[in-house]
């Protein structure tokens, strides 16, 4: 043949149909050189999941394969159509059928011109046994293997000869796929199995081969171009090293590695060129080596076409071999040589794949609601996605290519670190965040790697947190509320609909200018000492100080704690110049809250407040052993969660519901270690019989003596430390009561510094707040006006009013802030009122009798009337009153919660057994047990008395046992255990005890609680994540997977927050680095079948669109198939479309995290699913065994494949398997577990 020059090439072709049979970058890359130099029209495969993708813009034409998504691979059907379709040439472009060596043969027959190599060499040097031998004749060094493909028994046979580890690589596999690592003898056989039968289902050739599996190597490969005149060029090397599971994540051109030399640069391309020559191959070919340690190279295989990292090789010596591999296959004489090709430039190249590292590299599909591409100096990206693309599952995960190139490695470095920042691909998951990790890594940098360098550096690596921009992630959350009218994340129901009316957009108002004359006498710059001090000459001149709980205990009592950090930091500087001597703003059920409704980190939102608000003191509320929980917990948890206390809090108010104080050391022992923080233990108060002044002089005796041997001091000088806290949560204690117990306290101890608290639900909130003053108390709690609503404390003025004007004390009130204060709570009070407020409001003098505290009169009464009986509410605070004669308890929580939940279950129990008729009978029983002596009751009474406890549960058999501490007079008589425990009630008896919960409870192991949540979180957890984490694991998690997928919701108005955008409406808001934004909505479509509205909306300049569920799917979709619950770590979906062809397990079974379960096949791609957790498989939904019945089962991104159970254990006595997890007893030996 004689030699074409590229001019004589260009003449031939311009104009001509060339087909590209290809998808995706591929086929966009190849179509862009068949139309810049050639003129060509470039023509482009597509099935139906293709036809509109981002990449066929580059194609003049479309040549349609239908709606079969692996038509790609049917290259009978695509030369059938190009030669129907005037094609003069085909492009295999990578993968689909570039790796089928019949190819070239099927074009020549059918006249059509293959770019790439002839079927021969492409034969030879494609199939991995051929090349070896090829290269063993000439010098070519391999590595130790096989000779050929080989059975079971001769592979065992040749990892004795060779040594463990080894690998079975598929005999015409290649990219990387159909290789299984073998490190034990016993898992040859399975792992040969699995390997063979992928082989086929992947390349259509079952043969696999072993070779010794090398360590401490790198990859590097070479790539070859050459004519069909004989002439071959050999290229810089590409250094491939960084991979996981054989397959490339990232190359670079040249290698960064200080041990490579030219000598070994020469050496690899020698070795490539005579294998080029020797099979007499031409077109592009990448000859591929693994080097180790000392610089020894050894072939590994020969990719016959063009390769995914072609372009770097581009971009060091200013080329493009795609162009010249076209020009080669028309007949064109090569233009490289040694004379005019030389590199002047490094270039490094990410692949950008849809997958989520975090999970296994998991596949994403889905559809991309935004996209941003890098660009400037030193970039270039071969991409196949764009705005508003689904990509697709059918395929692989390959999204673009991104190349930096400059002229030094750190250059690039440099380079490829500003594009990553810049690229943004909203909607799904991408590898993004995990280059990032990678060319920040110090090892890296140097060039000081290997191919294990991703499994090493695996942890590292996956810290990370993959966020799109706050402004982005908060806007969906608009979208989604918008789109349902309410906001399902708040936990309160669907509250209203998308057609209800609204309260109206929040327009913040602000109040008149109040002149600053104000100075507090105590700041929080101040030590305890001297705070303690200035309150003690403060009452001694007549003054009194007061905490506003308008940020916790109000809102907690009256919102239902969902009054956010957005509008804290309205009224929090505000707050900060009244005067107060505290702000209550945190602790109880508000840091729960802060996370199951508010989506917020309770102390990333108490470091806030000490910015917007640095002056004065900040205070928190802790429950003793249940620390911000509900539940005992374990010491070490204690003193962890109290060390972060102090961090952001300056008095600290712990509370045992039962008065034990021993319950309160371990806060006592953090917080008294501190000369920043005060201590302030608190009693809690009822006022009942037996808890009279000397019971509540006995304890402040008992907590003064506590805290003197947690300090090491003398009682009267730990008398000096601390602020002696009185609760009155219920508000049941009357003035005259409060003025005899603080007049003892202040006679018997006249250093301590006594705050006073209580409830406004009797009504007299005032007087007994005035009474307290009077008696000499140095601080008592009170709220902001517009926040008041019965169930919290009293409001500010009217109770200073009281204490100035009728009792004739100072107060250090700035009363003008006050009321610019409340100016600002009246505009955002009413949001909370109409979407939170208690379902029952006002005053209800008869706690005094029933005991239930503050806002849980509310809610009980609210729970009552959800459940359909509040007819028989009376009838339950009856039961109540009744019980708090029988159980003395403090009416605080969790004591008259668990209490009240006995009082419902006991009356609602007695009404399904007998109506009204049976509750008064019980309640009659009741009040007879209370009124008569035991020797005055009835043998039937004394039997009818038992079933006033029946229907108890746990909470309250527990606090009948002393499991949550000493009862404060004493258990209660043997029949409440009759009552409440049946026939184990002796027992129950035996089991009780009056110490501390923390003498019984186990410390927890911190190093495995944070293991388990970095699992979960898939990154290191913060140490307040932590910290949440112990508290409340669940809602914890969901706190944080809420803040990585919405952003920081306190930029949103409460109005947004709670009703969205109406179509047209704007919204201004700030992101996190104080970026000013513009978010309106533009439409709400109608929900599909599968119950989905899309949401589109602007975005500063942009138009994005965002899908909400919002309704239930109808019969039939492909959302009513069983999809795998994500957050439910037994469920096992699938992780992409695609077709499921070995299942390793069944019913029974048991795995240990990380063992495979099944494997799916995404367009000839294995993918392993491994189990998440140990356990025991329950369900298999879908099952396949592709090597026994050649199917291939197909299967939906999200399916439940194989749903796991808890994994058992092993009984201590007869050492048999347990099946199941939680049970007391072994069901094979009967004893106890």
């Amino acid at each position: 043949m004689q030699p074409k020059s590229f001019e004589k090439v260009l003449e031939e072709v311009k104009g001509k149909r060339i087909l590209v049979a290809n998808r995706g970058i591929p086929a966009r890359r190849i179509c862009r050189s068949i139309t810049e130099m050639f003129n060509a029209k470039a023509i482009m495969t597509a099935t139906d999941v293709d036809k509109t993708s981002p990449a066929t813009s580059g194609a003049n034409e479309l040549l349609m394969l239908g709606a079969d998504p692996r038509a790609y691979l049917d290259l009978d059907r695509v030369i059938r159509e190009a030669k129907a379709n005037d094609i003069v040439a085909i492009h295999p472009g990578w993968g689909f059928g570039s790796e089928d060596d019949t190819f070239p043969a099927r074009c020549e027959e059918a006249g059509i011109i293959f770019i790439g190599p002839p079927q021969g060499p492409m034969r030879t040097l494609g199939n991995k046994v051929a090349v070896r031998q090829l290269a063993i004749e000439e010098g070519v060094p391999v590595v130790p293997g096989s000779e050929g493909a080989v059975s079971i028994p001769e592979a065992r046979e040749i990892a004795k000869e060779i040594g463990l580890p080894i690998m079975l690589k598929a005999e015409g596999g290649g990219g990387g796929r159909g290789i299984y690592e073998v490190y034990k003898e016993e898992d040859l056989e399975n792992a040969f199995s699995k390997a063979s039968a992928l082989a086929q289902a992947s390349f259509g050739n079952p043969r696999l081969y072993v070779e010794k599996l090398l360590t401490s190597v790198r990859h590097i490969e070479i790539q070859v171009i050459a004519d069909k005149y004989g002439n071959v060029f050999c290229f810089d090397e590409r250094d491939c090293s960084v991979q996981r599971n054989h397959q490339k994540l990232v190359e670079i051109t040249p290698s960064p590695w200080p041990k490579y030399s030219e000598a070994l640069r020469a050496k690899l391309k020698d070795y490539s060129k005579k294998l080029i020559k020797a099979s007499g191959y031409y077109s592009l070919a990448t000859v591929e080596f693994l080097v180790d340690a000392k610089g020894e190279p050894y072939l590994i295989e020969v990719n016959t076409r063009l390769q995914v990292e072609h372009g770097i090789t581009e971009c060091r010596y200013g080329i493009d071999l795609v162009e010249e591999q076209i020009a080669i296959a028309f007949g064109a004489e090569l233009r490289f040589n040694e004379e005019n090709t030389k590199p002047f430039q490094w270039a490094f190249q990410c692949r950008i794949n849809c997958e989520d590292p975090q999970k296994n590299f998991e596949p994403n599909s889905a559809r991309i609601t935004r996209y941003v591409s890098p660009g400037g100096q030193g970039i270039r990206i071969d991409s196949c996605i764009g705005d508003g693309y689904r990509f697709p599952s059918n395929y692989d995960s390959a999204a673009s290519l991104l190349i930096a190139y400059g002229n030094s490695w750190l250059k690039v470095v440099a380079l490829m670190s500003r594009a990553l920042r810049e690229y943004m691909i909203g909607g799904l998951k991408t590898t993004i965040p995990f280059h990032r990790k990678i060319i920040d890594h110090p090892k890296f940098i140097e060039g000081d790697y290997d191919t294990n360098f991703v499994r090493h550096n695996y942890a590292e690596l996956m810290d990370y947190s993959d966020r799109e921009p706050d402004s982005l992630r908060m806007t969906r959350l608009v979208a989604e509320v918008s789109a349902l009218g309410y906001n399902k994340y708040v936990q309160l129901g669907e509250y209203r609909g998308r057609e209800d009316k609204r309260v109206g957009r929040f327009e913040l108002a602000e109040p008149p200018e109040v002149s600053s004359w104000f100075e507090p006498s105590i700041t929080r710059g101040m030590d305890r000492d001297a705070i303690l001090d200035t309150l003690r000459s403060d009452r001694e001149s007549g003054m009194i100080h007061m905490t506003d709980t308008t940020t916790r205990d109000i809102t907690q009592s009256n919102s239902g704690n969902r009054f956010r950090l957005a509008e804290d930091r309205i009224v929090g500087p505000s707050l900060d110049k009244c005067g107060f001597f505290s702000l209550e703003n945190g602790g109880g059920a508000h840091f729960h809250v802060a996370m199951l409704a508010n989506m917020t980190y309770p102390f990333a939102e108490a470091a806030e407040w000490n910015k917007f608000a640095p002056n004065t003191l900040k205070q928190i509320l802790i429950r003793s052993t249940n620390v911000l929980g509900y539940k005992p917990q374990p010491k070490n948890v204690m003193r962890l969660t109290g060390e972060m206390i102090n961090e952001h809090y300056d008095v600290i108010r712990c509370f045992d519901f039962l008065n034990h104080i021993e319950n309160m050391r371990p806060f006592a022992e953090v917080a008294l270690n501190s000369t920043k923080n005060i201590f302030e233990p608190a009693i809690s108060l009822s006022w009942a019989k037996g808890f009279d002044v000397e019971r509540y002089m006995d304890v402040t005796a008992e907590i003064i003596r506590m805290c003197a041997d947690v300090a090491g001091v003398s009682e009267k000088q730990a008398e000096r430390m601390i602020i002696l806290g009185l609760k009155d949560m219920a508000g049941v204690c009357p003035p005259r009561f409060m003025k005899e117990l603080i007049g003892s306290l202040t006679s018997k101890y006249p250093e301590l510094v006594i705050h006073s608290h209580r409830h406004y639900t009797d009504g007299l909130f005032v007087p007994t707040m005035g009474a307290a003053a009077e008696a000499g108390a140095h601080i008592v709690d009170v709220a902001v006006g517009a926040s008041v609503r019965w169930y919290g404390q009293g409001e500010v003025l009217s109770t200073a009013a009281y204490i100035e004007d009728e009792i004739g004390l100072k107060t250090h009130l700035d009363k003008d802030m006050i009321r610019a204060t409340n100016f600002q709570l009246k505009q955002i009070m009413p949001y909370y009122d109409k979407y939170t407020a208690p379902y029952f409001q006002g005053i209800d003098h008869d706690v005094v009798r029933h005991g239930m505290p503050g806002g849980a009169t509310s809610s009980s009464q609210e729970g009552a009337l959800k459940q359909g009986y509040i007819k028989l509410l009376p009838y339950m605070l009856k039961f109540l009153e009744g019980t708090r004669k029988i159980v003395r308890y403090h009416d605080v929580t969790p004591g008259s919660q668990i209490t009240w939940n006995t009082a419902f279950l006991g009356v609602t129990g007695a009404y399904k057994r007998g109506g009204e008729r049976e509750v008064r009978r019980l309640l009659n029983m009741l009040d007879i047990v209370n009124l008569c002596k035991e020797e005055d009751l009835t043998d039937l009474e004394r039997e009818a008395r038992l079933d006033i406890y029946r229907d108890s549960n746990d909470a309250f058999r527990n606090l009948l046992l002393g499991k949550f501490g000493k009862l404060p007079l004493g258990f209660p008589e043997d029949w409440v255990y009759q009552s409440a425990f049946g026939k184990g009630w002796e027992t129950a008896i035996a089991e009780r005890t009056e110490e501390s919960p923390l003498q019984t409870l186990v410390d927890v192991d911190l190093a495995a609680e944070k293991e388990a949540l970095q699992k979960r979180l898939h990154r290191q957890p913060t140490d307040e994540e932590f910290v949440m984490y112990l508290n409340h694991p669940g809602d914890a998690i969901t706190t944080i997977e809420f803040c990585e997928q919405f952003g920081n919701i306190n930029n949103l108005p409460v109005d947004v927050w709670f009703e969205g955008l109406e179509k047209g409406e704007v919204l201004h808001f700030q992101g996190n680095c104080k970026k000013p934004h513009v978010m309106r909505i533009l439409d709400i479509s109608e929900p599909d079948e599968n119950g989905m509205v899309v949401v589109r909306y602007i975005l500063d300049s942009e138009v994005l669109s965002h899908q909400v569920k919002v309704a239930e799917p109808e019969a039939g979709s492909k959302e009513s198939l069983e999809m795998a619950d994500p957050n439910n770590e037994y469920h096992v979906g699938s992780p992409s479309n695609g077709d499921l062809w070995v299942t390793h397990v069944r019913p029974g079974d048991k795995v240990k995290a990380g063992e495979e379960l099944f494997n799916i096949s995404i367009m000839k791609q294995e993918k392993s699913v491994l189990a998440p957790v140990d356990g025991t498989v329950c369900r298999v939904l879908k099952a396949g065994n592709y090597t026994e019945d050649k199917k291939m089962i197909p299967v939906v991104e999200g399916e439940l494949i194989v749903e796991l159970g808890p994994a058992g254990g092993i009984c201590p006595t007869c050492k048999l398997e347990v099946p199941v997890q939680d049970v007391n007893f072994c069901p094979n030996c009967g004893q106890k577990m």
